[in-house]
Parts: structure tokens; sequence; C-alpha cells
């Protein structure tokens, strides 16, 4: 009898925790199952071959999400093969994982590698359901982990040809981090800092154009490290910006303590840079951010924001991330977090309850916060957070948004019943250079996702109207869909 060998016909699916860097390394990894004849699901509750779990560890909740992850998996597919990759995988003890019911365990910096892993398991498990007469095979679990990872230069062998969880690309230009912030594991379960070839990068985003999307995010641990011979991050956006047909160019987020003149220039004169930085601040208090061992304080941070702004302009989107209830953080320098938000105009602020990590200095600091004080904070700081989104959003009111579209749908409007007949419209959901998330409506076509349309109007509340499309309209589609207005 013969035997059809490797991943050819097998069904994959992929599940994704954490950051942009592994919804990067997710799609590559489709990348290279594919050109091995193996067939992507789009949906992860299909019953596959394979599943593919990217893993975050960046807080306990994270880990506790990759276990879940793991048990659903097998729950759901008792036969496939799962493989679990990536950050908390590095961290996670081999009985565990066999337990959970993952069959491959892939620590960082290796993912390159299961598609070989895979061709061979399924060659090894179905010559021995031939020998056998059944399709069981071995469950002892694979490992591959480099548990001197912090010391590993090396970079992961990665090739994306096209996005297929988004619309827009994510691109892994850097991997790595050496600064050691007193909360984080991520440079014990990452690596040491490394960089990409510019010419790498340049060949896989000119590929990825040509599939047709003209939106590409570049993503590392540590961006602003990036640095491949004599070229910095500054001179890939230089680069990058060159390629014909990229359309809108996006980053990361960037440690503030990389912001540099050189690159604030190179991304003023980038013609297809979207003015938006995601910069983490973590804290407004000079003392916490000192136990926080982040490098600045707040007068510093402040003078970053002035120096963004000079260079790109007062209307540029910034971002940042906000730790709240870290060891020692009294009411008064949450206070002067709250307080800095404020002044210094973020526009989306992401809210992270301090979680202590095993094996960081944080973890055993005294003065800890209170659970439900923590709570409170947090409820705080998002209610701040949603205040100070409707305040930059507000600032496009009445103005032309360029959009990139990410979800399209046609219905017809409702019209009187005396009137017969309806009016085709199409919705689209996307985001504007700025990255504020709206929702357009307009007469005629189906709009395509990856499409950059311009709507004439908007509104507050992440709403642009075209011509002759009311807030009514808008309402009626969302709410039969169960989407937010």
């Amino acid at each position: 009898m013969s035997v059809v060998r490797g991943l050819a016909g097998k069904t994959f699916s992929l599940l994704v925790l954490g950051c942009r860097t592994n919804f990067y390394e997710a799609e590559a990894l489709a990348s290279m199952l594919e050109r091995r004849g193996a067939v992507h699901l789009s949906r992860p509750s299909e019953p596959a071959d394979i599943v593919i779990i990217l893993t975050c560890s960046v807080t306990s909740i994270a880990d506790a999400k990759t276990r879940k992850f793991i048990r659903r998996a097998r729950r759901l597919n008792a036969s496939a093969v799962i493989a679990a990759c990536g950050c908390s995988v590095q961290r996670l003890a081999s009985d565990e994982a066999a337990k959970l019911g993952a069959d491959i365990l892939i620590g960082s910096r290796m993912k390159g590698k299961l598609p070989d892993i895979l061709e061979e398991r399924f060659d090894s498990r179905e010559r021995l359901s031939l020998g056998r007469g059944t399709a069981s095979f071995d469950r002892e679990v694979i490992e591959l982990r480099d548990m001197n990872i912090g010391e590993n230069t090396d970079w992961d062998d990665l090739s994306l040809d096209r996005p297929r969880l988004r619309t827009r690309a994510f691109v892994k230009v850097q991997d790595g981090c050496g600064r050691r912030c007193s909360y984080c594991v991520v440079p014990f379960v990452r690596g040491a800092e490394t960089s990409r070839p510019v010419a790498d990068v340049i060949r896989e985003v000119s590929g990825i154009v040509e599939s047709g999307c003209g939106e590409v995010v570049i993503t590392g641990v540590h961006l602003g490290a990036y640095k491949s011979g004599e070229v910095g991050l500054a001179g890939l956006i230089e680069s990058l910006s060159a390629i014909n047909g990229l359309r809108r160019l996006r980053m990361g987020s960037l440690e503030p303590f990389a912001v540099s003149g050189e690159l604030l220039a190179a991304l003023r004169e980038s013609p297809i840079f979207c003015p938006h930085l995601h910069l983490p601040l973590q804290s407004g208090d000079d003392g916490i951010l000192a136990r926080m061992r982040r490098g600045y304080g707040a007068d510093r941070f402040r003078r970053m924001l002035d120096g963004v702004r000079a260079a790109l302009g007062d209307g540029v989107h910034i971002s940042t991330d906000l730790i709240v209830g870290f060891p020692g953080e009294t009411d008064e320098a949450f206070a002067n977090s709250l307080d800095f938000l404020e002044e210094a105009r973020f526009g989306k602020v992401h809210v992270f309850p301090f979680s202590g990590r095993e094996g960081t200095d944080a973890a055993r600091m005294s003065g800890g916060v209170r659970p439900d004080l923590i709570k409170e904070r947090a409820a705080r700081a998002a209610e701040l957070s949603g205040r100070l989104l409707s305040r930059y959003a507000s600032r496009s009111i009445g103005s032309p948004e360029e959009i990139f579209c990410e979800f399209s749908e046609a219905f017809r409007r409702r019209l009187p019943q005396d009137a017969g007949g309806g009016e085709c419209l199409s919705v689209v959901s996307g985001w504007t250079k700025r990255y504020l998330k709206v929702y357009a409506l307009s007469p005629g076509r189906n709009l395509e996702g990856r499409e950059i349309i311009t709507s004439p109007k908007s509104e507050i509340g992440g709403i642009l109207l075209g011509e002759g499309i009311t807030q009514e309209d808008i309402r009626v589609f969302l709410s039969e869909r169960d989407m937010t207005f």
C-alpha cells in the first residue's frame, strides 16, 4: 500500500496569544507549511490534523491562557498533533506539557524548525499506523528548546509570503531584549538582542506587497534596538519607504529610549509612515519608574514627547502602556500616573494590572499592593483611557479620513414600507492612518478588504459617514449584527 508522506493534504489551524511578533511568527509558519502542501483552516474551531499554538508569558494570565488553549485544542482534536511554541513554552515543564496534551514543544528562536519536525512526525506516524494496523502513535513529547536562551543571538529562520490572520502584514525585524526591566520576563524567554539583515526584510516586504497587501507593520521585541551592520531603525525605515507599491508603513511598540532625532527625521520624511507611535510609559511616577528600572524619569519622557510632536506634528497619535499596582505604588504615585496621562495627551492607553512573574526582581519586591486596590486602580485608569481616546478622536470630526479596510459587507438600507426596494450600502471596518478603528458606510459596491478608501465626513465615536448615510443607518446595521456602536 502506498502512503502519502510528509504534510501534503494535512490540515492545520493556528491559535495565537500575545504580541504582534507572535502574529508574524504564526503567519510565517502558515506560509512555510502551505509550501509543503498543508492546508490552513481559517477557523481554529475546525477539526485539524495539526494545531499550532503561539504562546505568551508576559503575565501569569497569559501563562494560564496557554494551558487553557492546549487543553482545549486536545479536547477538540483528540487525534491531532499539537505543537505549542514560544515564550510560555520556554518555561513550561515537560511533564506538565504532556499532561495538558501537547505533542511538540518548540522554544524561542527555533520555530522555523517546526515544519521539518511535523513532516518527520507524520511520516513516522503513518508508517507506524501501517505496521500496527492502528491510527495510534507514541505520545512522547518532542522538545526543541535552548535552555540558555538568554545568550542566544541566532535569527529564527521564518519567512512570510502574505498575511492570513490580518489584512495588514506584520513583519518581524528584531528579536530579544537586554534591558532587564525589573518586572519583565521577556529577556528570559525571547533571548538576546538580534536583528534581521536589511536585504532579507526588503525582500520579504516586497513579496508581501506583490501579494496584494499594501500595509506593513514592522515589529520586534525591542524594535528600537534594530541594527543590521551599519543600518539602524532609521535606515530600515528609509529603505522600506522606497518599496514600490507599499502604501502604508507602521511600527510596533517602540521603547522611549530608542526615539532619536535620526529616527524621527526618517519618519517625517517617509511618504508612507502612518503617524502613530506606541511608546510604553508604564508609570508616571519617578519612584516607581526607578523600581521598574525603566531608564528614564517622567521629565525625560515628557521631553521625548515634545520632540516627537515637534518632528511629526501635534496631530500624531501617541498610545502607551500603563502598569498599575506595581510594588510600592502609593495613592500619590498612582495619582502621578493619572496626571501624567492627562498632561501627555495620549490617545489609546493599554492598562495592565501588575502581575508578579516568577524569576523577576519585581516578584520579590516589598510593598505589594492589595489585589482589590489594583483592580480599583485599573478600572480608574481604563475609564481615563476611554476619555483620552475620545478626546483625541474628536480632533478628526469633519475631516476626510483614509481607511484601510479590514471587514466589508453589503446590505440594503431600510426604506419606508410604501417606498419599496432599498438602496445597497457597503459597511467597512478598518483603521485610519492615525490608528483609529472606524466603521464606514457608503452607497454602491461591496468594498474589498485591503482597499484604502476615503470617507468625506467623520463623527466622534469611530463612525465615518458617507454622503446620504445617517447615524441611524449605522445603528440599525450594527445592532442587527451585535456590533458595538
